[in-house]
């Protein structure tokens, strides 16, 4: 079997604190296996003491329970998910595992920081919208007065890259934030750690087999000659805008986020009137950047849709047709909702897409009395997933019918 070995970059801090220089603090055995690392060998992290460990994604063991201990591998894609049982009065802002913080501070070989690259804040009632991280802010948990434990770190995805050589260059992380109420409340948890090769996009991968798996991003593409054309970049998914603080819409670059299946969401702009004087100019430009660069035409009904089955792929559907007035009528909002049903068996139903329809919403009136005169006008996108499965039913075959037939002197001489 081939091996593939990674060639980690060390500082002069860690490399005298590990004893190379001379303070022997540890045998040269540890230090060469610090510098290599073999497929499938357990990460390595040290903080900014220089105190060593292993870099662990918590699992669940032999029960839901999560298990903090458990090491990842390196080169090795791993997802796992997880239960807490909590006491919020003692647990919220004391347990390590529900703080960002945990996931966050962490240093590959006392060399690799690992970077946050986006934390989404997801409200009771399931919407999602991306926080603004300033330097030094605080997003620890905390127990509010209502007895809501705030801030607690409800998914934890991890993207380490790599060379053409094996080093690891960047490490990542995602964290979905939410709120647990509740005096004694069951948490779940999801963890999630992926190598990408650096200089290439995060490819989309199969959401489902064959349903969707809620949480997974939907697959979608433009039609074509042969059958459904996808690609693998997340740019050219169906995807939202990244919401932040005073994010301006006709000025760039804009960051985006794929569409996950059951994840309602919401996400928006600001359009300064002032850069609303060419109506049509302004018109084409908010809808490019509400629907996206390569806006898809097509969503898999599964997710693991094959591309050359037209069938099982779902047209957007949209009424949306730009009219020219006197008036100057733009986009101020766009809203997907997609209807999914249940398909299969009671015992094992899989989640399928049955329609997706593209809503857009125009001004109705002047754009100054829409602002209300504050000189600026908000613009939404939205997603809603929409359930219509009817309530099923256990089928049960017909009561089966004796059809005898009798010679008709068979109860000769008694009759």
């Amino acid at each position: 079997m081939l091996t593939m070995l990674a060639a980690l970059r060390v500082n002069t801090t860690w490399w005298r604190s590990c004893g190379v220089v001379g303070s022997g603090q540890c045998a040269e055995s540890d230090c060469w296996f610090w510098l290599w690392f073999q497929f499938g060998d357990v990460l390595r992290t040290a903080d900014e003491s220089g105190q060593r460990g292993e870099f662990y994604l918590p699992a669940a063991g032999v029960t839901a329970a999560c298990v903090d201990k458990s090491p990842a591998a390196f080169l090795k894609d791993q997802q796992s998910r997880c239960s807490r049982r909590l006491i919020l009065e003692t647990d919220c802002s004391s347990l390590p595992a529900l703080s960002m913080d945990s996931y966050s501070n962490i240093l590959l070989l006392n060399v690799v920081p690992v970077d946050v690259s986006s934390v989404v804040l997801r409200s009771t009632e399931g919407t999602q919208s991306e926080l603004t991280v300033g330097a030094g802010e605080d997003l620890r948990p905390v127990l509010l007065s209502t007895g809501v434990c705030a801030r607690v770190a409800l998914k934890v995805v991890y993207v380490i890259r790599y060379n053409a050589a094996g080093a690891v260059v960047n490490a990542a992380v995602s964290v979905v934030l939410g709120f647990i109420r509740g005096a004694s409340v069951l948490l779940e948890q999801e963890f999630q750690a992926i190598f990408v090769q650096d200089g290439g996009e995060l490819a989309l991968r199969l959401s489902g087999n064959p349903g969707y798996v809620v949480g997974r991003p939907l697959l979608s593409g433009t039609k074509t000659a042969e059958g459904i054309s996808r690609s693998t970049e997340l740019r050219d998914a169906l995807s939202l805008l990244h919401s932040s603080a005073e994010q301006d819409c006709l000025r760039g670059p804009h960051r985006r986020s794929p569409v996950l299946f059951g994840v309602n969401a919401v996400s928006g702009c600001t359009l300064r009137l002032e850069d609303a004087a060419n109506c049509s100019l302004v018109l084409q430009q908010l809808l490019d950047v509400l629907r996206g660069p390569n806006y898809p035409q097509y969503v898999a009904s599964f997710g693991n849709s094959p591309l050359n089955k037209q069938l099982d792929w779902v047209s957007v559907q949209s009424s949306f047709s730009p009219v020219e007035d006197q008036s100057c009528s733009i986009p101020f909002s766009l809203h997907l909702e997609i209807e999914w049903t249940k398909y299969g068996s009671l015992e094992n139903p899989q989640a399928q897409i049955v329609s997706i329809r593209e809503i857009i919403q125009t001004n109705s009136s002047s754009l100054p009395l829409l602002s209300g005169g504050g000189g600026s006008l908000p613009v939404q996108s939205s997603v809603a997933f929409v359930p219509v499965s009817a309530d099923a039913l256990p089928g049960y075959r017909a009561t089966p019918t004796i059809d005898a037939k009798l010679p008709f002197n068979f109860f000769f001489p008694f009759v």
